[in-house]
């Protein structure tokens, strides 16, 4: 009896010492940042992170192993590792190959921060920052989301009708920027797909293929990517690119209706948008811009078809002009927080 009784009061002094050990673990990971990262489609983006040595720490703590360092964003239940750090050796996913660094690791091995550049959409996600030494592990959690989206716009008059500075004015119309290269290439990588040629920033004429065709060959001797017309003159004429209610409306009583609701008719931009937000809708409504467009997150064959994204109906049968303003269909309005 003796013996059993010093058994059981050593089991328990070891449980307590445990709980010791992990509740006072001396490596700590910070992401000094509260809410949610921001940033822009095409731009790159430094995520904080530091390590820290808490002096509440066992003895047992062994500061000679090398700690190894590790980023990873979780994207719709999914968790994609992005780089290892142990010691000097690195090792990055494919994936994110020239796109990330740890910026300061070298020179100050307590700043783990991320920088991440070429931003996409599919970048948005949780980003784990995580440090193990020894027996101790420890890591922090922040939201990264990426605003933007790329989309491709005609002018309602027929295909290639905006001079540079049209198109320009023409993004700013409906609530857009017109976009910028790097932004261009951001969304291609993602999927993104338009044989029709458009006005960016930098008045160059471009645009992105993925699956070469004919007609959409462009520079690129039958190879993917984004075709480049160069820098053009600002008078020749391209498209452009730009970073409900079942009831049904004319175009006038859809601009009533929106607002009577304290709202107004959604820009092309605001509905792109709400679109890459997760709006869903088979249903083509009026927008400002006197165009009737609708949102598919999941393509079906009755909803457009493949693939996702704003589909647009169109006058004629060439994929030109607007629908006349007084032929009927559901609205989209904006109230300043969302697109309804």
């Amino acid at each position: 009896r003796t013996n059993d009784k010093y058994l059981i009061l050593v089991s328990v002094f070891h449980l307590a010492d445990m709980s010791r050990y992990f509740h006072f673990s001396r490596l700590q990971v910070n992401i000094p940042h509260s809410g949610t990262l921001f940033a822009s489609l095409g731009s790159s983006v430094t995520i904080p992170c530091s390590v820290s040595m808490s002096s509440e720490s066992p003895s047992t703590y062994s500061a000679s192993i090398e700690p190894r360092i590790k980023w990873s964003v979780v994207s719709e239940e999914v968790e994609t590792q992005i780089l290892v750090v142990r010691g000097q050796r690195v090792k990055v996913n494919e994936l994110y190959r020239e796109r990330v660094a740890l910026l300061n690791y070298t020179s100050s091995p307590d700043d783990l921060s991320l920088w991440l550049k070429d931003l996409r959409s599919s970048d948005s996600g949780h980003y784990r920052c995580e440090a193990q030494q020894g027996l101790e592990d420890a890591s922090d959690l922040v939201q990264l989301k990426v605003k933007g989206v790329v989309f491709h716009y005609r002018n309602a008059l027929g295909r290639y009708a905006f001079t540079f500075h049209q198109a320009r004015d023409a993004c700013e119309a409906i609530g857009a920027q017109i976009a910028t290269v790097d932004q261009l290439l951001a969304a291609y990588r993602d999927g993104y797909e338009q044989c029709d040629a458009g006005w960016l920033e930098d008045q160059s004429v471009r645009y992105p293929i993925q699956v070469p065709r004919e007609g959409c060959y462009g520079d690129m001797d039958g190879k993917p990517g984004v075709r480049n017309y160069g820098t053009m003159s600002a008078d020749d004429e391209y498209d452009v690119f730009h970073d409900s209610n079942p009831q049904k409306f004319s175009f006038e009583e859809a601009q009533l209706y929106c607002r009577s609701t304290g709202a107004e008719l959604a820009t092309t931009a605001q509905l792109y948008w709400a679109w890459s937000e997760g709006l869903d809708r088979c249903s083509p409504g009026w927008l400002s811009d006197g165009s009737v467009r609708f949102p598919i997150i999941t393509p079906r064959e009755r909803c457009g078809g493949a693939p996702a994204g704003v589909k647009t109906l169109y006058r004629f049968s060439n994929q030109t002009g607007f629908p006349e303003p007084s032929s009927l269909h559901d609205v989209y309005c904006f109230n300043g927080e969302s697109c309804t």
